[in-house]
């Protein structure tokens, strides 16, 4: 490959312009796909190579990325990660699948007594049960990204914290147990991320988070997994695609107009299962 001289270099600038006006005129959201790198350089009349320097400035400032595949392309980007509510897949497969690389860092592991909301959530039985509880730090490109705080069944994955600790937690369940996590029911809120917070993700004081609280169900019906992740909220988008709509019934609307169990709400406590599933 040649190095780019002084016009080379002025004609990329202008490609990289050029895009940024197809962006704006044509209003495309983050997450839309803008078209093929044929398609881009048939439209701007300009080579492969040529196209892609230019969308490798684009890509460096977190405008665009590249994903490859079926249902790849130049796709346009605010440089948040996108997640869909209820998902199963692990957070560093959906960053991958997003063109981003997402590391892991072990903060805590403990063996420790279940407290009374464990016990619930993760439907444990006898006297004392025992949980594992892992704090992790993710980062994406070396930039902190969540703090996850999960809560597992000692008796459903013994060992487990002699595993490695970094890797997505849903293929070590899957890969070692043979557990195999099936739906998830997930709450979401956001709050002001306090000092302790703060401190860990490297954000100011005060700064909005989103947390998510989860507990995931396995194959069998069991409870495997509880988590509270904390996601900063500029760095994050959520998406969720619905094919229908559910009809309440005539009685699930009570004195004062509060939906019964009947149209799926209800008043779940701060630790409740209640999600969007």
């Amino acid at each position: 490959m040649r190095a780019f001289d002084g016009d080379d270099v002025a004609d990329v600038g202008d490609v990289v312009r050029r895009l940024r006006a197809i962006i704006s005129r044509e209003e495309y959201q983050p997450g839309e796909r803008m078209g093929s790198e044929r398609d881009l350089a048939r439209q701007l009349g300009v080579t492969r190579s040529r196209l892609r320097a230019a969308l490798a400035v684009l890509e460096g400032s977190h405008e665009i990325v590249r994903r490859i595949g079926r249902s790849g392309g130049i796709i346009v980007s605010d440089d948040r990660l996108e997640r869909n509510i209820n998902t199963v897949e692990s957070l560093p497969d959906i960053a991958k699948r997003q063109g981003l690389v997402m590391s892991s860092w072990v903060m805590s592991a403990v063996v420790t007594s279940a407290s009374p909301v464990d016990a619930r959530m993760l439907d444990l039985r006898g006297d004392a049960p025992v949980i594992y509880a892992i704090t992790r730090l993710r980062m994406i490109a070396g930039r902190p990204f969540s703090l996850e705080v999960t809560h597992l069944p000692a008796d459903l994955f013994p060992g487990f914290l002699s595993k490695d600790l970094t890797r997505p937690f849903y293929r070590i369940f899957e890969d070692d147990y043979g557990v195999r996590p099936q739906s998830v029911d997930e709450t979401l809120d956001s709050f002001m991320a306090d000092s302790r917070r703060a401190q860990l993700l490297k954000i100011a004081e005060g700064t909005p988070v989103t947390r998510i609280r989860r507990v995931a169900v396995d194959q069998s019906g069991r409870p495997c997994e509880r988590a509270v992740d904390v996601y900063i909220a500029s760095r994050i988008r959520f998406t969720m695609h619905h094919s229908g709509y559910v009809r309440l019934s005539a009685t699930a609307v009570g004195n004062g107009g509060e939906i019964g169990r009947d149209g799926e709400a209800g008043n779940d406590d701060e630790d409740g299962r209640g999600g969007t599933a």
